[in-house]
């Protein structure tokens, strides 16, 4: 039986997740600032923000694909890959504005082959998207011989287009962008009727498609939208760091997912929020650095974030199943 769809923000879907899931950031943020007071300073918090701004902006596009009832595991390779070939067209000479850009178009297309192959070849997205991981996580060692590229000299610094590594006051623009993005992002999916659509798709594919709903569409545009914040994510990275690491991007979908389902997105589909996606991302920024300020060994915090994702899995399963008995 197909499931009945209904939007996280309508009156018969109101279960306030999003209040759980802040609580659960305000008791980690409690704990930490006990246990090292150090936490609480106000450049660490600023740290904190400034280090999940790339998490961040690629769990915008996450939320959307998931939402949809697909997964993406191949974003730490579009980071890292469109991250390396940027790198490497600025240190030839080529423009940082035009890298940029075509970092963006490359994130687009394999975000547009991701979405076309899940869609129109009807392959599953998480094979398709693990076969990409790989070929683009391949393509990223080949261009840079393995070896970490520097990324710009301070001339190229100058330019607009790096500016998103610069700063406004106290504050990393990037954070002020990550947080336009947010904001645009909650916008168009809960007040647009592309937004509607994509909720509609996850919901309930079926029902979607006979309300005259065009959901392979929705499935890519939400396909390319995590590949250009895969790559936009990658840009912000060039412009902190100033070089790229053969190991860029490894491991971050594992974060991003994370991100994403501790927010409240439903693996199923049809169920999830942005500011969800935001409290979430905050979560694993918060952990992270607290780790860190309690010198826990850098293998023990990939296995507490591995933690984190089953028992979030766990909980949503929990609550799907409980909604199917009422």
């Amino acid at each position: 039986m197909e499931k009945k769809f209904a939007l996280p923000f309508t009156k018969g879907n109101k279960s306030f997740k999003e209040f759980g899931v802040l609580m659960v950031l305000l008791g980690i943020v409690v704990v930490l600032s006990i246990v090292t007071p150090s936490f609480l300073r106000p450049q660490n918090i600023i740290n904190v923000i400034r280090q999940m701004t790339e998490i961040g902006v690629m769990a915008i596009g996450m939320t959307m694909v998931i939402i949809c009832a697909e997964i993406d595991l191949s974003v730490g390779s579009i980071y890292g890959a469109t991250a390396m070939i940027a790198a490497l067209m600025i240190k030839s000479g080529i423009s940082p504005t035009l890298a940029f850009i075509v970092s963006l178009c490359i994130g687009a297309l394999i975000g547009f082959v991701n979405g076309f192959l899940s869609t129109k070849a009807k392959m599953p997205a998480f094979i398709v998207t693990l076969g990409t991981m790989q070929i683009f996580r391949s393509i990223a060692y080949a261009v840079s011989g393995g070896k970490s590229i520097g990324a710009f000299s301070q001339e190229s610094q100058a330019s607009w287009v790096f500016g998103i590594g610069g700063n406004i006051g106290p504050i990393p623009l990037q954070i002020i962008i990550m947080i336009i993005l947010y904001i645009v992002t909650y916008v168009v999916m809960k007040k647009t009727r592309v937004g509607f659509n994509i909720y509609a798709t996850g919901g309930n594919k079926r029902a979607a498609s006979l309300a005259g709903i065009d959901t392979d569409r929705m499935k890519i545009i939400s396909f390319v939208s995590m590949g250009i914040l895969s790559a936009f994510a990658g840009m912000i990275s060039i412009a902190y760091l100033k070089s790229v690491p053969t190991t860029a991007g490894s491991g971050r979908e594992m974060d991003v997912i994370a991100a994403v389902i501790l927010g409240g997105t439903s693996m199923n589909g049809g169920r999830g929020s942005i500011l969800g996606t935001f409290i979430g991302a905050t979560i694993m920024a918060v952990v992270r650095n607290g780790m860190v300020l309690l010198s826990v060994p850098a293998f023990w915090q990939s296995g507490f974030i591995g933690i984190i994702i089953i028992v979030a899995v766990l909980m949503d399963t929990w609550i799907t199943q409980r909604k199917s008995i009422r």
